[in-house]
């Protein structure tokens, strides 16, 4: 396959502009294929070009599922109530294809907060018993079920070429919820331990490792009451990491936790890409949600060689303020896992690119690595400078 140019896009963006005027834009870009969005997370997102907040108050369905699939119907999020939506989403297919772009179908999995929400025995554990609603723990065998399910549905039904599984996954206990407060940090190390579950299964699959799981509780807790009575002290990003990484070391049963959660996501992603392959579709892997760089991916679960195990493509997800830091992200991630397997994801927005030179160095780095290609994330929430930073990046320059 030729290097993949390829941009997110949400069925909301398609029904304001039409699936075919909207489609038309993203090939006129450059772009030889979309990610389009079935079944997005609750979200307030700033367009730019309409001036307008799109607001997702639900984690709906952006198609209507086949309950026959389902082992439990009753799991499935409602569909989105404005059928415009649900007819884009469809629309948006043909609406490609016709413009020889691409289909790849991006699945929320456990970042759902509906689900969370009505069923908090599916949701992560920590230490203290919080329950995280945005985050379905990936251990539980009807979290698992579902998950399987909600693939082979969106295969069977929308038809794409490949499927990449997003947040399939353990997420991190800071997600940026609504008003979310933090005023005393417990550092990297405290909060990749408020992370750890202790749901049924997870302590559980922890007790098949030799590990007691309610002592690993206690130390957790221990652990975390240390690092938040301390006085606040100046912190460095890479000794936090440093951190994270000796209490694997100090404490063995954190590297059996550790061990734990990546099998039960291994086996997760294993029902997945069998339930999208039965449907003739190829699966790609996400590297990580929030852990970045890609060295952090074991913090969700499986490593990057493991995730890329379980699938075609790999999406770096390197959104990172400087092309230097998304080059070393890439260049780590081709040092474990062939660099034709790779996509460099990337958000082209303030935050995170500056120029147009500096996104095109990135691209230029992909290119050069050998990379399967690029992801834009995402068409609804870029200015018309920035979508034509696209156009020239993708070739089409003047």
């Amino acid at each position: 396959m030729s290097f993949r140019r390829a941009i997110n896009l949400f069925p909301w963006d398609v029904q304001a502009e039409g699936a075919g005027p909207c489609l038309e834009a993203i090939a006129g870009l450059g772009c030889s294929a979309v990610v389009l969005s079935p079944n997005y997370h609750r979200a307030r997102l700033f367009r730019p070009r309409a001036q307008r907040y799109h607001h997702r108050t639900v984690d709906w369905c952006d198609f209507t599922p086949d309950t026959s699939l389902y082992a439990e119907p009753a799991l499935l999020p409602p569909v989105n109530p404005d059928a415009g939506c649900v007819e884009a989403c469809r629309a948006a297919v043909p609406a490609a294809r016709a413009r020889g772009l691409e289909v790849i179908a991006s699945v929320i999995g456990c970042h759902n907060t509906t689900l969370g929400l009505a069923h908090p025995e599916l949701c992560l554990e920590n230490a203290g018993g919080d329950r995280y609603a945005f985050a379905l723990c990936p251990a539980q065998p009807r979290v698992r079920a579902h998950l399987a399910s909600l693939v082979r549905d969106v295969a069977r039904q929308l038809r794409p070429d490949a499927v990449v599984l997003d947040s399939f996954s353990y997420l991190d206990a800071v997600h940026r919820e609504h008003h979310e407060l933090m005023f005393v940090s417990p550092g990297a190390h405290g909060k990749f331990l408020l992370s750890l579950c202790f749901c049924p299964a997870c302590r559980e699959r922890v007790a098949r490792e030799n590990i007691d799981p309610w002592a690993l509780r206690d130390r957790t807790r221990e652990l975390l009451r240390a690092s938040v009575t301390r006085p606040p002290q100046p912190r460095s990003a890479e000794w936090e990491r440093d951190e994270v990484t000796a209490l694997l070391l100090e404490f063995p049963e954190f590297l059996a936790a550790s061990r734990a959660r990546s099998a039960a996501v291994e086996e997760l992603l294993r029902d997945v890409v069998a339930a999208g392959r039965t449907e003739g579709v190829a699966v790609h892997q996400h590297s990580g949600l929030l852990a970045r760089p890609s060295a952090r991916a074991w913090t969700e679960g499986p490593g990057l060689r493991a995730r890329a195990r379980h699938g075609d493509h790999l999406f770096i997800q390197a959104h990172f303020a400087s092309a230097a830091e998304a080059a070393q992200d890439l260049s780590w991630a081709a040092t474990l896992v062939p660099a034709k397997r790779l996509v460099l994801a990337m958000m082209p927005g303030e935050d995170h690119v500056a120029s147009a030179g500096d996104f095109a160095q990135r691209v230029g780095t992909a290119r050069e690595l050998g990379a399967a290609g690029v992801c834009y994330y995402n068409y609804g929430l870029l200015s018309p400078a920035r979508l034509d930073w696209i156009r020239l990046a993708n070739g089409g320059g003047p």
